[in-house]
């Protein structure tokens, strides 16, 4: 077992960026938080590449993976492949709820509300982005078991993987881990861009 030190950093909210700069924004926040992360872990600056299709590739034998929603971004860095997701936790269309998740993984998480579609989604999210797949292989990662209310198991590429949840203010974030400890770290000051 090892420690893992996901980061959050916040996304200051800049109203008159069009749509298009605030995610090139975004991005450039959650590579800072990238770059924090790896200070924690104890890692020198590195590059860190993604391949044509956009999936973070290995560094120095350390695997990466960032996410970033308007108000958050978050990053972490593992000897393993890894995942992380962020979502802001507001209303999704009771549409949505069928193409996240089956009958029985609704069960295991307690019922369909909004809570648990995101708990679902950020879960199966990091999951995906740890072998390096998007949301199309959703409805192919399933939910094992709901261990706490903040851990959840799931089943993909013939591998169960444990997930780990952190809620926010209004965010959750979910982190795969195999029994890691998880730090924490949101970092409020900074000169971030």
């Amino acid at each position: 077992m090892s420690i893992l030190h996901p980061v959050l950093i916040p996304i200051p909210v800049a109203p008159t960026l069009s749509e298009r700069r605030r995610v090139v924004r975004q991005r450039a926040f959650a590579r800072r938080a990238l770059e924090v992360c790896a200070r924690h872990c104890g890692i020198g600056n590195q590059k860190w590449a993604k391949d044509k299709n956009d999936v973070p590739q290995p560094c120095s034998g350390y695997h990466w993976s960032i996410s970033h929603k308007p108000r958050w971004a978050a990053a972490v860095i593992a000897d393993r492949p890894i995942g992380i997701d962020i979502e802001h936790i507001k209303p999704r269309r009771v549409e949505l709820f069928d193409e996240v998740a089956g009958c029985q993984e609704w069960l295991l998480v307690g019922g369909r509300s909004q809570t648990a579609f995101f708990r679902i989604w950020t879960a199966k999210e990091a999951v995906l982005k740890a072998n390096g797949v998007g949301i199309a292989k959703l409805l192919d990662c399933r939910v094992l078991a709901a261990n706490s209310a903040d851990k959840l198991r799931l089943a993909y590429a013939d591998r169960v993987w444990q997930v780990e949840h952190f809620f926010h203010q209004d965010h959750l974030t979910a982190v795969t881990t195999d029994g890691d400890e998880l730090t924490w770290h949101i970092e409020l000051g900074g000169p971030w861009l």
